[in-house]
């Protein structure tokens, strides 16, 4: 296993402090303070709080991308690919607070719009070819897949939208975690809802044990 670097050590540390706690309020001697290491070796490797924080988005964007590229390329059928993508949005949300995208949508409204403009390209690329695939097998609906697909990234747009996040009375990740699922539930044919039903009976099991 390779070993984390400092750099690395400070990039981890941060983006679980930022996605929890929000990143406006926290300075860097806070971060340094909590590391246990002094600015000047934040600084060697991050110029400022603002680079810091574009590292940080970078790098959630990438796991993400990543894990999505590798899903779409393996030979598991439509439906487990589907989970997968539910599940991992699940973990990589799960500690993420309502001050978080509040702080990306007010201060660093950029970072906030690439996630969005990352996430549609994304989701719009992975899905075509799960839902084609998914007609293949069976388990999809006929149905026009750039419809489908522009409905779904407007209803992620709306669900991670801050207002959203800081009024509604679920978590980011469930309200994710429902959307996905209507929308699944609404283009499976009766196999794909009875495939869909089962295998989440055994991803729930997996996670459980």
């Amino acid at each position: 296993m390779a070993e984390v670097t400092e750099k690395d050590k400070i990039l981890y540390f941060t983006h679980a402090k930022f996605i929890t706690e929000g990143f406006y309020k926290t300075t860097m001697d806070e971060i340094a303070r909590d590391l246990q290491m002094s600015k000047k070796t934040i600084y060697k490797h991050f110029d400022s709080k603002e680079e810091l924080l574009e590292n940080v988005c970078g790098m959630r964007m990438n796991l993400m991308e990543e894990f999505l590229d590798e899903v779409a390329e393996s030979d598991d059928d439509a439906i487990t690919k589907f989970l997968k993508i539910i599940h991992k949005q699940k973990s990589m949300s799960m500690n993420c607070s309502p001050v978080w995208f509040r702080d990306l949508e007010v201060h660093a409204p950029h970072l906030s719009k690439q996630f969005a403009k990352v996430r549609q390209e994304k989701v719009t690329k992975i899905m075509s070819k799960l839902l084609e695939q998914g007609k293949k097998e069976k388990v999809v609906e006929h149905v026009p897949v750039d419809i489908i697909i522009t409905a779904l990234n407007g209803a992620i747009e709306a669900v991670t939208h801050a207002d959203f996040v800081l009024n509604s009375k679920y978590s980011f990740h469930e309200a994710m975690r429902i959307t996905a699922e209507i929308f699944f539930n609404g283009f499976l044919t009766e196999l794909g809802k009875e495939k869909f039903s089962n295998t989440k009976k055994l991803f729930e099991n997996v996670l459980q044990n």
